[in-house]
């Protein structure tokens, strides 16, 4: 018999009103003990437990039932492996679905955010992810929308406007599978820029992304990049090109007015551009004379997309004499965009590219010198180019001219700058395209790299010669160097004592020429070279002994090791003349010496460290006698000895550290014969000489302090018995 729904009612009536006040006071009991866990610190400590990989804030939430969440002044970020991200938002609306986590699955029904703003970066550290992999809590986003999205910075690129967004995505935590779903953005007032420079303004911008669900093994950071379709579609105003506003910049572009227009309609699958994709850009190029008058010139460029290739046409035409132009006419026979290999369209490169640009800024050609450090180009430069161009590499015939250019080359930790023209020629040698590149600066400056104010050595027609056989993508793998300059002035020769054993030997005045070939490898290290030097009225210390005249210098160094500061001494000879010994109270004839030093070593730093053994042909021994002791202090008969006639002597010598060392130092002429040890450290000498004649001999000890000790007596055997500076 069945029971009327009625009585029914009548009959459990205490017990449904029982069960209603039950759930009621869990209701309630929901709602107090969800909105204490938003709106206190516990759900703050609990969510953000680990802030350096995830962490949110909110200014107020609540839940109206379990499961749902509405939250205002929303800030959520992250670190994921390389990645920053932060999203934000003034309210959101959304919902999680309570049986999917019976499967370890958190998963959100729709989420409807307002004036969202998402920024994405690139993390200076890398996050590595739980070992665990592939068992953690899958997240799923089946949609996330706002119809006021503000701001999307993505790396390099930044789009602002008021869109509508709708992203979808899925992951798998602790190393399991990625995938975002078909994703959309539509802003009707977008302004977008790549690296600060904007393309369009306040345009019509539609985007659409999807990624196939993978794991961080197969794809990870812009490796994700080959495996994503995309589209793009943009129509609206583009800036004009300014590039008088940031001539300092590697890339020196600025925007100004809304006097161009861009349209483009491109897709992308699996990294590559499809066909049909196309980009018609046009707008006007500001930029100044060498008087600093602005100029605007018409710029305008299209691409089309086949099945074979990808082709570019970019016109700039001439305004009038002198005014820049530029035409290309190019083809990528490579429609992959992979970010395995940014540069692949340029290395599938061909067509002719021909242009005149005065006074254009130069800071892109230093960027394409980025594996040449030693070598910097700065300013504005005139160019003159003609490239033909086959798989990405310019072809014999190509050139590129470069004038007025602000140039710096780094050499031994000393620095060359001026004003410089460069010529760019491939030419066909052997069958193969070689790259050879001639700089010339008419007059330069040098001085040490560490000090950038100091200037040494000024000097006119530098010469830098650069040739590979490598392409013009690899030029600096293959790169040989040559760097001569002549007769450069040197104004104070004092500037060089950080070469010298400071208060040991040191120069006190003086000016001078300099002249240099040296051969370069790519990292701008002297391979070998020759280097010259002619002093004039040099005044130099050798310990508390002064010395005046002039010298010419001339020098052959071969590097042992490469990359290495140690240096071969193949030849080295020094020529001195018109050279007086400052004493007191004595005026010498002037006095002259040719040495050379053989077998020696140079450790090119400052100070330098330098060894060898010398050879010298002097017009007497008076000025090596005249190290040890003022000539008043000799017998008579030495002094008349030591300026009988030629003399010739033989040694070794090192420089290192504050110290001078001269050892086994034997001089004769044909009346006379010394021998002599002498160390000049900290400005102090100390040391040994031993002069005879015949069945004569005197000895001499210098003490510390400037003491001096004669041996007359057993001369001989007390020079023998004192012991060697160097070894033998």
């Amino acid at each position: 018999m069945r029971i009327p729904f009625r009585a029914w009612l009548q009959a459990h009536r205490t017990g449904l009103r029982r069960a209603g006040w039950a759930l009621l006071g869990l209701y309630l009991l929901y709602l107090l003990a969800a909105n204490v866990f938003l709106n206190t610190s516990i759900g703050e400590r609990i969510i953000n437990r680990k802030p350096d990989r995830y962490h949110a804030r909110w200014d107020w939430a609540l839940s109206a039932y379990p499961g749902h969440i509405h939250a205002s002044g929303v800030v959520m970020g992250g670190h994921a492996r390389t990645n920053r991200w932060v999203v934000a938002a003034t309210r959101a609306d959304g919902r999680i679905r309570l049986l999917p986590l019976l499967w370890r699955t958190v998963s959100f029904g729709t989420i409807r955010a307002h004036d969202v703003s998402v920024h994405v970066s690139r993390a200076a550290e890398d996050k590595p992810t739980s070992k665990r992999e592939g068992h953690g809590w899958t997240l799923d986003f089946p949609a996330i929308t706002t119809p006021s999205l503000l701001r999307l910075d993505f790396y390099e690129v930044q789009a602002r406007g008021h869109g509508d967004a709708r992203f979808v995505f899925t992951k798998q935590l602790q190393g399991g599978p990625m995938q975002v779903g078909e994703s959309t953005l539509y802003m009707p007032d977008a302004t977008l820029a790549l690296a600060g420079v904007e393309l369009l303004r306040d345009g019509r911008l539609e985007f659409g992304l999807e990624i196939p669900a993978h794991i961080r093994e197969r794809a990870q950071g812009r490796e994700k990049f080959g495996i994503l379709d995309a589209w793009l579609r943009a129509d609206g105003a583009a800036p004009g090109i300014d590039l008088a506003m940031r001539s300092g910049d590697v890339l020196p572009l600025g925007t100004s007015g809304h006097a161009g227009h861009l349209r483009a309609d491109l897709r992308l699958s699996r990294g590559a551009l499809m066909p049909g994709s196309w980009l018609d850009w046009s707008a006007p190029v500001y930029s100044v004379d060498a008087d600093g008058n602005a100029l605007r010139h018409p710029l305008g460029a299209a691409l089309r997309t086949r099945r074979e290739a990808i082709d570019l046409a970019v016109r700039m035409p001439s305004t009038g004499e002198g005014s820049p132009w530029l035409q290309a006419d190019l083809r990528v026979d490579d429609r992959r965009l992979g970010p395995d290999d940014w540069l692949r369209p340029l290395r599938a490169l061909n067509g002719q590219l021909r242009t005149q640009w005065p006074q254009v800024p130069l800071r892109w050609v230093d960027a394409l010198l980025e594996d040449l450090p030693w070598l910097e180009v700065d300013g504005r430069g005139d160019v003159d180019a003609d490239l033909l161009l086959a798989d990405g590499q310019p072809q014999p015939g190509s050139r590129v001219d470069l004038d007025r250019v602000t140039l710096e080359a780094r050499v031994l930790d000393n620095r060359f700058a001026g004003q410089a023209q460069a010529r760019v020629r491939v030419a066909d040698e052997a069958d193969a395209p070689r790259t050879g590149i001639a700089i010339r600066m008419h007059q330069f400056t040098l001085g040490p790299e560490a000090r950038p104010s100091q200037v040494d050595v000024r000097g006119r027609d530098l010469r830098l010669d650069l040739r590979s056989d490598a392409p013009l993508a690899d030029f600096h793998e293959q790169l040989e160097g040559r760097l001569r300059f002549n007769d450069a002035e040197i104004r104070d020769l004092r500037n060089y004592n950080r070469y010298l054993p400071g208060r040991s030997a040191h120069l006190l005045g003086g000016s001078g020429l300099a002249t240099g070939d040296l051969r370069l490898d790519r990292g701008g290290g002297m391979v070998d070279g020759r280097i010259s030097l002619r002093g004039r009225n040099v005044r130099a210390a050798l310990g508390p002994s002064r010395l005046a005249g002039n010298l010419r210098l001339d020098s052959r160094l071969r590097r042992l090791e490469p990359g290495g500061r140690q240096y071969a001494i193949e030849a080295l000879d020094l020529d001195l003349d018109g050279v007086q010994l400052e004493q007191e109270g004595e005026t010498d004839a002037s006095w002259w010496a040719r040495m050379s030093l053989q077998e020696g070593g140079l450790e090119w730093r400052e100070p330098f460290e330098l060894s060898g053994r010398g050879q010298v042909e002097m017009r007497d021994a008076s000025v090596l006698l005249g190290l040890f002791a003022e000539r008043k202090a000799f017998p008579r008969w030495i002094g008349n000895l030591v300026d009988s006639g030629q003399a010739r002597a033989t040694g070794l010598v090192r420089i290192r550290g504050d110290e001078l060392v001269f050892d086994q130092v034997e001089a004769s002429n044909d009346r006379i014969g010394m021998q002599a040890r002498l160390r000049i450290a900290g400005g102090k000498p100390d040391g040994d000489l031993y002069a005879r004649w015949g069945v004569l001999g005197m000895g001499v000890e210098l003490q510390p302090g400037e003491q001096r000790k004669l041996h007359l007596a057993g001369a001989r055997n007390w020079y023998e018995s004192r012991p060697a500076l160097l070894a033998r």
